[in-house]
């Protein structure tokens, strides 16, 4: 288990390297021995427990035989793996990361004030979405799929999934009642799903854009990094302060969910 201390970029790659060996159906030992490095060495690296050298990163890339892009990409992360806070705002880094966080977490908090949560979107929405023309640069073909599709398991496997959504996600100008209808209910069903909740945060108690919208990552022990949206991109934070602050702003914004929000 990593711990919560850990840097954004050091659990970035550590998911990175674990699921790219895995893919490729390479065993840990096989790599290890490939690297001339000892396999609870190798297991530290893929869980977070011990720094990446972007030397080391390179290598271990190379023998498991990562695509040029991939290998470019993570190593200029590990360039930055002590870095408590990392700034991605072009993007480019932001899938890795937020899968990184998300394999570590026990509990993923989401906190959405004027807009459905990429997650939890059908296709007719995120389609409007785009064609509004408003700020969601960020949005890619894997986003358009609702989560309804998605498998969550009974045994805990995947985190639990808890989205807040403020009052105004729920009536935006830019789309029309019949987009906007097809897209409550696909939340109305996804909040159904055994590890996904939804709820409905009322403007009289949070107005739009008193909170901006962030995501809050949890393990079993309390909340260790927080992902703010910056412009194309976002920020990922693990400085305890920034994430104590979050938490203590997810646990009010809790408190003022709505009573039966979906009809």
């Amino acid at each position: 288990m990593i711990r919560a201390t850990t840097q954004p970029a050091i659990i970035a790659i550590a998911y990175a390297l674990r699921r790219l060996r895995e893919e490729r159906g390479l065993s840990l030992r096989h790599v290890a021995r490939t690297a001339k490095i000892s396999p609870s060495k190798l297991s530290a690296l893929e869980t977070g427990g011990r720094r990446q050298e972007a030397t080391m990163v390179a290598y271990l890339l190379g023998i498991i035989g990562a695509s040029e892009a991939t290998l470019n990409q993570l190593i200029d992360i590990a360039d930055r793996v002590d870095d408590a806070d990392f700034f991605d705002p072009t993007g480019r880094d932001e899938s890795v990361l937020r899968d990184g966080f998300e394999q570590l977490s026990t509990q993923v908090f989401e906190w959405s004030p004027t807009l459905f949560p990429k997650r939890l979107r059908s296709a007719g929405y995120s389609k409007a979405i785009q064609e509004s023309g408003l700020p969601n640069l960020g949005t890619t073909v894997g986003d358009l799929v609702p989560v309804t599709a998605r498998v969550c398991s009974a045994d805990g496997s995947e985190p639990l999934y808890t989205f807040l959504l403020g009052e105004a996600a729920t009536r935006p100008d830019a789309f029309s009642p019949s987009v906007l209808c097809d897209q409550i209910e696909e939340v109305a069903t996804a909040s159904k799903l055994l590890r996904i909740s939804v709820g409905l945060v009322p403007a009289s108690f949070c107005p739009p854009g008193l909170v901006e919208p962030f995501t809050l990552y949890e393990d079993d022990a309390d909340a260790f990094g927080v992902a703010i949206q910056h412009h194309r991109g976002a920020a990922f934070l693990t400085s305890q302060a920034s994430v104590k602050a979050y938490a203590e702003t997810a646990k009010w914004l809790r408190g003022g969910l709505a009573e039966n929000p979906w009809p």
